[in-house]
C-alpha cells in the first residue's frame, strides 16, 4: 500500500490519499449466534469475530446470563463498534460484519432461516464433534455457528434449537471459554470448507 498527502491545510491539519496494493479479504459466509456473555468477554468475541471475517454475529440474552448483561454500555451505546474496528485493523479488513441484538432466542432463530447448515456448540448432549457435522459441505454454502454463554444452554434453549433444525456438535472433552470456543469452531470451519486461501498481504523491505 501506499499514501500521499493530498491536502495541506494552514492550521497543519492534512488529508491523505490510501491506496491497497492487495484486496481487503472476503467476509465467510459464516454467521455467528451468542448467547449474551457478560460485557468484558463480549468485547473479545466481537475483536476475534470480526478479525476473523464473520457475515453477521447475532446476540440474545441467554436464560443462563445475567439480564443485566443486555443494558451493558457495549450494547446500549454501540461500543460493540469499536470492538469490531479493532478487529479489522488487525486483520487488514475493511468489510465490518453485521450485528443484530435480539430480544429472545425465539427472535434470533427466525434470522437463520436461509441458512444452509446450522451448527450448535454444547459440551453436554452433542453426540459428534464439531469436525464430523460439518462434513464436506460446499465452499460457500452459508453456515451458522451457535455458541452458549458462559453458564452454557438452558434445557429449553436445546429444544428450541433442535425444534428449528439445529445439531449440536462438540469440540472435545474440555470445557472452553465462550472466546476461545467461538476462534476455534469458526477456524475449524473456514478450514473444513477451504475458505481460506493463501494469504495476499506483502511485506514491504521498511516493515
Amino acid at each position: 500500500a501506499w499514501t500521499q498527502v493530498r491536502e495541506l491545510h494552514t492550521d497543519g491539519s492534512l488529508v491523505l490519499e490510501l491506496q491497497r496494493e492487495e484486496p481487503s479479504p472476503e467476509l465467510l459466509p459464516i454467521h455467528g449466534l451468542f448467547g449474551m456473555p457478560r460485557p468484558h468477554t463480549a468485547k473479545r468475541v466481537l475483536y476475534e469475530m470480526a478479525c476473523l471475517g464473520l457475515s453477521s454475529l447475532h446476540f440474545f440474552p441467554a436464560k443462563n446470563g445475567e439480564a443485566s448483561y443486555a443494558h451493558s454500555r457495549l450494547w446500549t451505546e454501540a461500543l460493540w463498534r469499536e470492538r469490531m474496528l479493532a478487529g479489522l485493523e488487525q486483520s487488514f479488513a475493511t468489510q465490518l460484519p453485521d450485528l443484530f441484538v435480539h430480544a429472545n432466542l425465539a427472535e434470533a432463530l427466525t434470522a437463520f432461516k436461509s441458512i444452509e447448515q446450522t451448527l450448535a456448540l454444547d459440551n453436554y448432549e452433542a453426540a459428534k464433534p464439531l469436525d464430523q457435522q460439518l462434513g464436506f459441505g460446499a465452499q460457500n454454502a452459508s453456515l451458522a455457528l451457535a455458541i452458549g454463554p458462559e453458564r452454557g444452554w438452558a434445557s429449553e434453549e436445546r429444544e428450541q434449537l433442535r425444534a428449528n433444525g439445529w445439531q449440536l456438535a462438540h469440540l472435545g472433552p474440555r470445557v472452553l471459554r465462550v472466546e476461545t470456543a467461538s476462534v476455534a469452531a469458526v477456524s475449524l470451519a473456514a478450514a473444513r470448507r477451504g475458505l481460506w486461501t493463501q494469504p495476499t498481504i506483502s511485506q514491504s523491505d521498511d516493515l
